[in-house]
Order: structure tokens, then C-alpha cells, then sequence
């Protein structure tokens, strides 16, 4: 990081600047100027993280500098250093965005308190960043949640939500952050489980509900209970997600001849909706239903061409296409070789193979 030493007495600039901890407080570059023109200019080029700044100086006062500054610079903290007679003066600057200030003259004591402040001001600024980061890149909180929801351990969520409440997230920005990881919550949650009207439902109660807690304490436990709420609802749902998958594997390689077999079909057996079946599969399988109609369809339909008297227009029959230029072109896009070559491929490594055991 780099900090900006802004005032127009040298001797109090050589003292902040050789005294504190630098290194300690993780700044890499410390810069200064004597005035706040001067101030204004280096700051636009170099964008400081920190600028500690005089209340009176040439060219710009401090009030002025602050006032250029955060039009273009929002993201920088300052701490102001003035007299006891510049204390109205400094309300204003306080007024305008202004961190903190430090009362003049530079003692001992008084960089001891300057350190203090850099240290709690700069944590809140990396807090204040952190969250900023979060609200335009979601995939840190996502990536969490959907191990979690995977896992079936709600606390692992829990934890490191309590973990970045209490200690990356600026405390003005919490309840903003909970109802963040609540959205992306109930987002994967929707995502994972097939009963989306009751996890709709679940969702809107708890929003609701959220949206009156102030305290941290209670903002922690209310998205840890809502944690716990989301993890178990998904993990009753993949047992019986499970269990339409595997009835709907069952049945397409029982009927998968049938010229009609669709998702339609599947659906009417399971007196699902068609829309529900095909996305309960994919969700499961990573893969639609009429892949898999495809794919066994075709895995027997190598077994048939094994035998050379069945024609390939009457396996694409056997195997539920009614057109064998169909089938042909499904074949040749799977397996690399139409059903004719597919054939003799095999007799002939089949010939081989005999040749070589009679030897």
C-alpha cells in the first residue's frame, strides 16, 4: 500500500515519516508534499491508499483537498491533522468523508495515536474492499455455499460466514453482506433442490425476517440457522431424486425399441411433468434423457450388428429408429465408422481372433 504525508511544515512531514512503523503497518511507499496542491497532483498519479493531511496549507487547505479528493478518489482514507482553534473546521472535513483526526503538536504520544489510527482506519478500509469484491464477484460466497449444500454440513458454511462477518466485512456494510450470502444461498439451494415451491417459500420468510435484525450477534445466528434450514431441505430431496433417476434408467433400457419412447412418455409413467423429469436427470446425471435413449439404443444396437444376418435397417428397427438414415447418421456421429463398417470391423477382428487360437 502507500500512504500520502501532506503538510506544509517539513519537520512534522520527516517526523511521521521516519517514525512510524511503515513496514509494520504494511505500506510499501510513503510520499509526501507541502502543499495541497502539490498533495492533490501526487495523489492523482500515484492513488494512495492512506493520506494523512494538514488542516492549513498553501495553495489548497486541508477542507479543499478533501473536497477535489473524494470526486474522483472515493476509495482513499484520510486522517487530518489539526489545532485544538481547527476543530470546526475539521467537523466539515469529517462531514465529507474525512476517517479521523490528529491534534497538533507531533509528540511521542501523538504518533503512538496516529498508528493506532492508521491501523483500525486501514481495516476498515481492506474490510470496505473486500465487500466491494464480493458484490461484483459473487463466486467466492457460491463456491461455499455449494460445497456446503454438497457436503450436507451446513457448518462449514456457517463458520466462514461468521468468519468474514466478524472479520473482513466492515461493520456498516454486514447487514448488506448477510443478505448478500442469503441471496446466493437460497440461489444454489433453488438450484439443487426439485421442490422449488417450498424452497420459494422458505426463501420469502427469510428475507423477510432478515430484514429487521440490526444486531451482528443475531445477523450470525439467523443466516447459520438459515444454513442449517437450506442443507438439510436439499439433502431430503436426493433420496428421492435418486430414485426417479434410477426408475428412469430402468425404464429406457426396458423400452428402448419403442419407436415412441420420448421424455413424454417417461414422464406420463412417473405422472411427473415433462419440464420437472428432464431437469431432475440433468441435474443428476449431467446429461439430458434423450442422450441416454441415444446411447443405449445404440449400445445395443452394436450388439445386433455382431450378427451378420440381422440387416442394419432392421437393427435401426430393433433399436427404436424408424428411419434407418437416421440411425445410420446418429451411429457414424458416436462411434466414428457407419453401422455397415461398423460390422465388418468387427467379423473381422473376430476372424483374427479365431485364426490366432487355432494357431
Amino acid at each position: 500500500m502507500k500512504a500520502l504525508i501532506a503538510d506544509d511544515d517539513v519537520f512534522v512531514r520527516k517526523c511521521i515519516i521516519q517514525m512510524l512503523p511503515w513496514q509494520e503497518l504494511d505500506f510499501s511507499q510513503v510520499l509526501e508534499a507541502g502543499d495541497g496542491g502539490a498533495a492533490l497532483k501526487m495523489a492523482l498519479e500515484e492513488t494512495p491508499d492512506l493520506i494523512i493531511s494538514d488542516v492549513k496549507m498553501p495553495v489548497l487547505n486541508g477542507l479543499e483537498l478533501v473536497e477535489k479528493l473524494r470526486s474522483s478518489m472515493v476509495d482513499v482514507s484520510i486522517i487530518m491533522l489539526s489545532e485544538y482553534s481547527d476543530f470546526e473546521f475539521v467537523q466539515n472535513a469529517l462531514k465529507l468523508g474525512v476517517q479521523d483526526y490528529i491534534l497538533k503538536p507531533i509528540t511521542r504520544e501523538r504518533l503512538n495515536e496516529i498508528c493506532d489510527k492508521i491501523r483500525q482506519t486501514m481495516d476498515e478500509l481492506q474490510k470496505k474492499r473486500y465487500y466491494t469484491s464480493l458484490r461484483s464477484d459473487r463466486a467466492g460466497i457460491r463456491s461455499q455455499v455449494q460445497e456446503m449444500l454438497e457436503n450436507g454440513s451446513a457448518q462449514a458454511g456457517a463458520d466462514a460466514f461468521e468468519y468474514m462477518a466478524l472479520h473482513r466485512i466492515y461493520i456498516e456494510d454486514l447487514q448488506n453482506f448477510g443478505m448478500l450470502f442469503l441471496q446466493e444461498l437460497f440461489e444454489q439451494a433453488y438450484a439443487t433442490t426439485f421442490q422449488k415451491a417450498e424452497m420459494k417459500q422458505m426463501e420469502s420468510a427469510a428475507m423477510a425476517a432478515y430484514s429487521k435484525l440490526k444486531n451482528v450477534a443475531d445477523i450470525i445466528s439467523f443466516v447459520r440457522t438459515q444454513c442449517e434450514k437450506c442443507t438439510a431441505f436439499c439433502a431430503r430431496s436426493v433420496p428421492q431424486t435418486i430414485h426417479y433417476v434410477e426408475q428412469i434408467d430402468d425404464y429406457i433400457e426396458k423400452n428402448y425399441a419403442d419407436f415412441d419412447l420420448s421424455v413424454a412418455t417417461i414422464s406420463d409413467w412417473l405422472h411427473l411433468s415433462p419440464v420437472y423429469t428432464g431437469a431432475l436427470y440433468k441435474q443428476h446425471q449431467g446429461k439430458n434423457i434423450i442422450t441416454s435413449i441415444h446411447e443405449v439404443r445404440l449400445r445395443h444396437a452394436k450388439e445386433l450388428l455382431m450378427d451378420g444376418s440381422v440387416t442394419v435397417t432392421n437393427v435401426s428397427k430393433r433399436v427404436g429408429y424408424m428411419t434407418p438414415d437416421y440411425f445410420s447418421r446418429l451411429f457414424s456421429a458416436s462411434v466414428g465408422v457407419s453401422p455397415s463398417q461398423y460390422r465388418t470391423m468387427m467379423m473381422m477382428q473376430g476372424k483374427e481372433g479365431q485364426a490366432d487360437t487355432n494357431h
